[in-house]
């Protein structure tokens, strides 16, 4: 079957039927546990979901403990659930996970339509083709920037917030693409607020960053060649809900490869125009995510790449690498220098200006 995005999955269930089998994975854990919740509100009637929903984690489950929650039929309801989660746990080559495997994919050959089966695999884990091939897929990544904005104000509405488009653009812009600091920064806005419209205003003084400070405001710099400009923003930042130095380098480290590629086919002879296009479709088939609207980052890429050189551009990614593999291994307090350390060099300062 086809796998399904969170917007198709909340689609069909409303439609229904439901699958008997449903084979959840991705990055994005609260996407996760929505879905997990979308499912269980259409299939399971709420009256009877204490005694007909199991919660289960796979490495506690034995073969027969998973036959039984299974087979239990449903107690005065149409149908029961069971939400199975680490099930990134069947790969494993103990006697017990496999034997759980050929339970899971046994059942899922013939599942009861009296029992919903939710399967949760854990974030940074591959998906199983095995499972996939027999349940439905909803594969739950980290949601592509068109689709950011409409989940912060669905949110919004969930708090009993109304945010104007300012208010949308400056979360986007200060908190990022992290659903859970979103969220947090929502549920302050919706108690700050008191039942008005929260604009980007309101935003700048419960997150501490202004218009001119954000994170693409930071980027920009960069990729911008002002260097010194992004060092000075960089404690400020640091500050801002979910803001770490290692999320600064890898969202400035996706954004100089787009300049380097930019760079590349400037170089090949392609023109402008058509360097933006080529950037566009490389950006949609890597689906890269924490960026702004693709067109926009394409065309700023495209922009900026003239600034550079190749040689430049790979310098300033090497110089990133440095600095990321040191911010792993250090404590929070030291975060700030190795990140200015590494923008003041490659802005052309001299190592430890900062």
């Amino acid at each position: 079957m086809r796998a399904y995005d969170f917007d198709t999955l909340w689609k069909a269930v409303r439609k229904g039927p439901l699958q008997p089998v449903y084979y959840l994975y991705g990055d994005e854990e609260l996407l996760k546990d929505e879905a997990v919740r979308n499912l269980l509100e259409f299939g399971v009637e709420e009256a009877t979901r204490d005694f007909n929903l199991d919660r289960r984690r796979a490495p506690e489950l034995a073969a027969d403990d998973f036959h039984a929650l299974v087979h239990t039929p449903p107690m005065m309801a149409p149908r029961r659930a069971v939400v199975i989660t680490e099930i990134e746990f069947l790969l494993q080559k103990k006697a017990k996970a496999q034997a759980l495997r050929t339970a899971v994919l046994a059942y899922a050959r013939q599942a009861s339509p009296e029992t919903l089966l939710v399967l949760v695999q854990s974030a940074g884990e591959k998906p199983d083709p095995a499972i996939a091939k027999l349940a439905q897929e909803v594969a739950l990544d980290p949601l592509p920037p068109h689709r950011l904005a409409r989940w912060i104000v669905h949110e919004a509405e969930k708090a009993h917030v109304a945010l104007d488009d300012g208010a949308t653009a400056h979360l986007l812009a200060t908190v990022g693409s992290d659903l859970p600091s979103l969220a947090a920064e929502i549920a302050k806005l919706a108690s700050a607020v008191e039942g008005r419209v929260a604009t980007a205003d309101d935003v700048a003084d419960l997150v501490g960053v202004r218009h001119g400070e954000t994170l693409f405001d930071f980027v920009d710099a960069v990729t911008g060649r002002r260097g010194v400009v992004a060092a000075e923003m960089a404690p400020r930042l640091l500050e801002a809900p979910g803001v770490t130095a290692v999320r600064l380098v890898a969202t400035l480290s996706t954004a100089l490869v787009g300049v380097a590629l930019a760079r590349a086919f400037l170089d090949e002879g392609v023109s402008h125009g058509a360097v933006e296009g080529r950037l566009l479709g490389t950006m949609k088939d890597a689906r890269l995510w924490g960026l702004r609207d693709f067109r926009f980052e394409a065309e700023r890429w495209a922009r900026d790449a003239a600034q550079w050189t190749l040689a430049e551009l790979d310098a300033a990614i090497a110089e990133l690498f440095r600095a990321d593999r040191r911010l792993k291994h250090t404590t929070v307090a030291g975060a700030v220098d190795i990140l200015q350390e590494a923008l003041l060099t490659m802005a052309g300062q001299a190592a430890g200006a900062a």
